[in-house]
């Protein structure tokens, strides 16, 4: 009855109360409800020795919360460095995302995550097989290493294999896997660093699914491209 904000993904949910702790609920087998055991749970259970929390956001199987400090903690499987805390084993457990402060926004989706930061710049950790890391590789990371020649960003958001960002002109910029056009360029060519997403100027927010992104457009309304049908079951 005191959540304030909720994250939901694959196959759980977690919520932000109001003294900033977390609960959650759902599927558990790599330890993504953070509560010490890989044990589904049909109610909410709270994450353990987590306070001081002002943001969530899950993946597949991890979850990652915004802390009141501007740090980010994590929790869920690692195979892929999804907890960026510089080990692939999974955590049951809050653990620190390394190195990783000024924090003021983190998103994640499937199995990788980003944090935008004070400065405007974005880092990212996590699987990077068609180059959603941004950072000019398609080599996995298991600590956030930062996206090439980014700067002026305001927003991110990420999909299953690409990440977008919210520009402060306006502009959008995207990478990663371009197989269905989730990069937004009309190319369908993958690319490990940002490509500017044509004829959008004006974009106050963004948001990402599997496979699709939309941009509110002050000028254009709701702009969308990538995925025009039905993935895994779920409306994107």
């Amino acid at each position: 009855s005191t959540a304030s904000k909720i994250a939901s993904s694959n196959a759980h949910t977690c919520a932000l109360l109001a003294d900033t702790s977390v609960e959650c609920w759902g599927e558990n087998g790599y330890g993504q409800l953070g509560d010490g055991t890989t044990s589904a749970a049909l109610s909410p259970v709270a994450v353990s020795g987590l306070t001081g929390v002002t943001a969530l956001t899950a993946g597949v199987y991890q979850t990652c919360a915004l802390m009141n400090d501007s740090t980010v903690k994590c929790w869920g499987q690692n195979s892929s460095g999804e907890l960026g805390d510089g080990t692939y084993t999974d955590s049951y457990v809050p653990v620190s995302v390394s190195g990783l402060t000024g924090v003021t926004s983190v998103v994640s989706n499937y199995m990788h995550s980003c944090a935008v930061l004070s400065d405007s710049t974005l880092k990212c950790w996590g699987q990077n097989s068609y180059g959603e890391l941004g950072d000019g590789t398609m080599t996995s990371s298991n600590v956030p290493v930062a996206v090439a020649g980014l700067s002026g960003v305001t927003a991110a958001a990420v999909g299953e294999y690409h990440t977008c960002a919210l520009m402060n002109d306006g502009t959008v910029k995207c990478w990663g896997d371009n197989s269905i056009g989730q990069l937004g360029d009309d190319t369908g060519i993958a690319s490990m660093t940002p490509v500017t997403v044509p004829g959008l100027s004006d974009a106050t927010a963004i948001y990402s699914g599997a496979k699709r992104v939309c941009a509110l457009s002050q000028s254009q309304g709701l702009v969308c491209w990538g995925a025009d049908l039905y993935y895994y079951g779920n409306m994107l």
